[in-house]
């Protein structure tokens, strides 16, 4: 008899002090997660640490966690990514009508979270032919359905789609990592607590013009604007190791220039 213990609910940037304080009870077989990427963390975190068997519900189109061995948790105020091939879950069920009620800002900052991972993954120096095969899907699934998801959110066949994109980001992130706009967005959710996904966005245009020579206007028109002091997140992300993944070189003044 299987004996599941479930995590749902689970905080936005959750702290590796929450994930450790999950006590799982005797006797337990299998951890179910159904949440978005958080929550999905938090039960790759308990499910290795108690060595049971994963089964992921993503309720979220945005992080791909569920097809990646990275678990990312906050310790001491920052962001820190784990990784290890055991964080990768047993098994995973798409059910899009649990993503219907995603409002727009959830819908938009899942979507472009994805959207950066794929691009970022396919622009990184690591980037394999199976990796690119996997950003190129994930571009086209996010793109072609997100006006879609936002006009008409009950649609299941967008929403379906857009949890195929998230996945599909997170498969080629698996292989090649993402780096820049990742580096800048920490600083912008750390600080400002910006939604993940919103955060990355805000820098994709530049960095997918300097690397792909791609105009992303159109996709990120719905981006909302944040007062942010862009010297200070310049001077953050610079530094972060992330942005060595980045074909070219990159500058302050091209971070200043991208959050403009």
């Amino acid at each position: 008899m299987s004996h599941i213990f479930n995590i749902q609910h689970c905080p936005p940037n959750p702290s590796l002090d929450y994930a450790e304080s999950i006590e799982v009870p005797f006797g337990t077989t299998k951890i179910v997660s159904k949440g978005g990427g958080s929550t999905i963390d938090v039960g790759k975190w308990v499910a290795r640490k108690y060595g049971l068997k994963h089964y992921v519900i993503p309720t979220t189109t945005g992080t791909g966690s569920e097809a990646t061995k990275y678990c990312v948790l906050t310790v001491n105020g920052k962001k820190v990514t784990f990784v290890d091939d055991k964080f990768l879950p047993e098994c995973v069920i798409f059910d899009p009508t649990l993503t219907t009620t995603l409002n727009k800002i959830q819908t938009m900052s899942g979507a472009y979270d994805a959207l950066s991972q794929a691009l970022e993954s396919m622009w990184n120096k690591e980037a394999t032919e199976e990796s690119k095969l996997y950003s190129e899907v994930a571009i086209r699934l996010i793109t072609q359905n997100l006006d879609e998801c936002l006009n008409n959110p009950t649609n299941e066949r967008a929403r379906m789609d857009m949890l195929l994109g998230a996945h599909f980001s997170g498969k080629a992130i698996n292989i090649s990592p993402t780096n820049i706009c990742h580096a800048i967005s920490y600083p912008l959710t750390e600080i400002y607590k910006i939604p993940h996904g919103l955060a990355c966005g805000m820098s994709l245009k530049y960095f997918a013009q300097k690397a792909l020579g791609i105009d992303l206007s159109s996709v990120l028109r719905h981006l909302p604007k944040f007062e942010i002091d862009a010297e200070k997140i310049a001077d953050i992300a610079i530094k972060h190791p992330k942005v060595k993944g980045f074909p070219h070189k990159i500058t302050k003044l091209d971070i200043l220039t991208s959050l403009l």
